[in-house]
């Protein structure tokens, strides 16, 4: 029997200028033929009935039909675009939905573009989860950019592919592969892993195997309807969570009382670590990443870390380049790959920010050091509270930033403010920066609303021989590569300054771009 695997389906959009691999099941041996853009290209099943067709380089447009036959059975997929696709991988805050986005009522009146188009690929965490549940309700087909769909489609996805589809007039397609909560290890396979000095994490779960009955341990996952991922939005807790209540909030409203917090159990919302859990080390890899490669995309946007700095932040310094290299090794190539910085936090449920700074200076290692790869900064709109920013329209603008000038070759800045440098004198500092364009400002707020001080460098510490000075009554002024800041106070000595360094803060420093300084520090001697 002719069938295609799940992403090839009416509607979808198809990358542009290079060869498209086309693939499915049939009958072993049979000859499989694609015709799409007049041209026609075969190959034949193999002996386990799979196949493979590689178009010839499709030109962009807005309207085609694709037929696949076997000579018996035919295929015809209609409505198909050919543009620019993209990848949207990681973890919460990128599957984070249109519909817990702060501007969702407003860009639900103006979303209609039919040039836009989001494929969400179930979150399975084994293959088998497909056929013991229903998820075609909800996931695995490509959706329009509609008042009735906008809230399906990934919030930084869907502002990146906004932008894009207007500043370049292409049909522009994501494909969704993503699940909250899930550390960088379990979309890796083992050998990036271990090339990404992750040993730890395959040891933990293989400890966590060793005290495991499977079989009750099977039993156990399909008697709990809650474990099959079919609708997000049925579930309240989930619902909550991310429309921003705390947790204390959530429980009263569901009617669950604890103590205290020492006694909430991770395992009661997420099944035990085994074979059927989300966050096991290759497990999203396989039962996910590998299904949706090697379809053909133009880049990978990528928003996770979170859950590392939950675990093992000292890890993720070479974890991160590893998956990078593992994302295109298993396309066979090169993409470019658009990752978020994580936002500054606080504080939420079981979670601390401490250690997110370790996570934010191993991504900054990895945009300084791997080829290819572009970070977008969001000093300015993280939640001290929560984990999830509910501004995500900026997140998106400024992966499309990126890609205009890594992907589309662009002359344009990208890039956030950098601090380089410190020179004191008594009573003045000041401190010089990279990538400003046309000069920084300080803003009096940031996308979210937040009200700042336009005449105080938010975000700052400082201190002198040693001794950290009270920055928040500190003036300061912005121009060209410069912030001045004025205080009786500054005297010379040994300087340092950090700017967004830590769990929480909020940067109010831009440059032309619109682009908050990402966390940096120096040292002066002066």
């Amino acid at each position: 029997m002719l069938k295609t695997a799940m992403l090839f389906q009416d509607h979808m959009t198809l990358q542009r200028d290079k060869a498209v691999p086309i693939w499915g099941s049939a009958d072993p041996g049979a000859r499989i033929t694609v015709t799409v853009q007049g041209q026609t290209q075969s190959a034949e099943a193999g002996g386990d009935g799979c196949w493979c067709v590689r178009t010839a380089p499709l030109a962009a447009s807005f309207q085609e039909t694709v037929e696949i036959t076997d000579g018996t059975e035919t295929i015809r997929l209609a409505d198909v675009q050919v543009g620019d696709v993209y990848l949207a991988a990681g973890q919460s805050n990128m599957e984070f939905y249109m519909r817990y986005d702060a501007d969702f009522a407003e860009e639900k009146e103006i979303c209609a573009n039919a040039d836009i188009r989001f494929f969400d690929y179930p979150e399975v965490a084994c293959q088998e989860q497909l056929s013991e549940a229903d998820y075609g309700k909800n996931f695995g087909f490509w959706r329009k950019a509609e008042a009735e769909q906008l809230q399906w489609f990934s919030a930084p996805a869907y502002y990146f592919a906004k932008t894009i589809q207007k500043r370049y007039e292409i049909p522009v397609g994501i494909v969704g592969c993503n699940w909250g909560g899930t550390p960088a290890c379990a979309w890796m396979s083992e050998e990036s892993i271990r090339e990404g000095g992750g040993e730890l994490y395959l040891d933990e779960y293989q400890a966590a195997l060793e005290m495991l009955d499977l079989a009750a341990y099977e039993e156990r996952f399909k008697a709990a309807p809650g474990n099959y991922r079919t609708d997000p939005f049925a579930d309240p807790f989930s619902v909550m969570l991310m429309e921003g209540y705390s947790f204390p909030e959530i429980l009263e409203k569901l009617g669950i009382s604890f103590p205290d917090m020492s006694q909430i159990d991770p395992a009661m919302f997420t099944p035990p670590m085994g074979p059927r859990n989300e966050t096991r080390p290759c497990g999203l890899y396989e039962s996910m990443l590998c299904q949706v490669a090697p379809f053909g995309i133009k880049g990978i946007l990528y928003y996770q870390g979170e859950s590392d700095g939950d675990a093992h932040p000292e890890l993720y310094k070479t974890l991160f380049p590893a998956l990078i290299r593992g994302f295109r090794s298993l396309w066979q190539e090169e993409l470019p790959f658009l990752f978020v910085q994580l936002a500054p936090f606080g504080q939420w449920m079981q979670c601390v920010g401490e250690p997110y700074a370790i996570i934010r200076e191993a991504q900054q290692h990895a945009a300084d050091t791997v080829p290819g790869t572009g970070m977008a900064v969001i000093s300015d709109i993280g939640m001290e509270l929560d984990i999830h920013p509910k501004k995500k329209k900026p997140v998106g603008e400024r992966l499309a930033l990126l890609a205009e000038n890594r992907i589309y070759g662009e002359d344009v800045l990208c890039e956030a403010p950098t601090l380089l440098a410190a020179e004191a004198e008594d009573g003045l500092l000041r401190l010089r920066f990279a990538n400003v364009g046309d000069g920084l400002y300080l803003a009096g707020s940031t996308p979210d609303g937040a009200v700042t001080a336009a005449n105080r460098l938010e975000g700052l510490r400082l201190w002198i021989d040693g001794e950290e000075l009270e920055t928040g009554t500190i003036l300061a002024s912005a121009s060209g590569d410069t912030v001045t800041l004025c205080s009786s106070m500054i005297r010379k000595g040994e300087i340092r300054a950090e700017l967004g360094i830590g769990a929480w803060y909020r940067v109010n420093l831009y440059n032309s771009a619109n682009i908050p300084a990402r966390p940096a520090g120096v040292t002066a001697d002066c």
